[in-house]
This record gives C-alpha cells, structure tokens and sequence, in this order.
C-alpha cells in the first residue's frame, strides 16, 4: 500500500466494516464533484466554443 488513502479506500473500509451511512456520504460527495466537473467544464465549452465557428 503506498500510504495514501484516497475515496476509494475510504469506501471500501466502509463497504467491509458495514457503515451504511458513510458509502451514502461518499456517493453523494462523488456526485458534487462530478456535478462540480460537468457544470465547469460546460462553462469553459460556452466561453472557447464560439471562438471555432
């Protein structure tokens, strides 16, 4: 293991201890940030988009 833990862990340590509740706070905070992700990257699209046609 190289010692850093990351979401992926943080779920499965969960999924294997039975914490219901933190699997449902790691999805949710995976949804913001792909929510987060596709609403920033959709803005970059407007403002560089018009600029090819």
């Amino acid at each position: 293991m190289s010692g850093i833990v990351g979401i992926g862990f943080f779920i499965w340590d969960a999924y294997q201890q039975n914490y219901i509740s933190e699997i449902i706070l790691a999805v949710i905070y995976i949804g913001a940030v792909g929510l987060l992700l596709d609403r920033g990257i959709a803005f970059l699209q407007k403002l560089i988009a018009p600029l090819w046609r």
